[in-house]
C-alpha cells in the first residue's frame, strides 16, 4: 500500500533520514536494522536504527513493523511486538 499525503513530521534528520528510508520497504517485504543502518552509511547503527524506529510519530505511514532483527526475530516495537506481528502477518509475512 502506498500513501499519498503530505506529512510535516518533526524528528531530527537523523530520524527522518531512517524514515525516509523506511518508508522505501515494500508492502510484504522485511529489512533488518543493521541493513538500514548500513544504507545510511553507519554501518554499526543498527541500534540508533531501531531508536529512531521507536520515535515514528505514525507508524502505518511510515512501516518500522517492516525492520526486524538481523536474526530475522521480531524485535521491538513501539505499539507492543503483539501489534508488530500481527501487522506483518496481515502483509504475508510470517517472521
Amino acid at each position: 500500500m502506498v500513501f499519498k499525503i503530505t506529512l510535516d513530521i518533526t524528528g531530527s534528520a537523523f530520524q527522518k533520514n531512517v524514515w525516509a528510508e523506511i518508508k522505501k520497504i515494500p508492502y510484504g517485504m522485511t529489512i533488518n536494522y543493521g541493513e538500514i543502518a548500513a544504507r545510511l552509511g553507519i554501518p554499526k547503527g543498527a541500534r540508533a536504527i531501531g531508536n529512531a524506529c521507536g520515535t515514528n510519530p505514525v507508524p502505518i505511514i511510515i512501516p518500522c513493523h517492516r525492520v526486524l532483527k538481523g536474526d530475522g526475530s521480531i524485535g521491538g516495537y513501539a505499539g507492543g511486538v503483539e501489534i508488530k506481528k500481527r501487522l506483518l502477518e496481515v502483509e504475508g509475512i510470517r517472521p
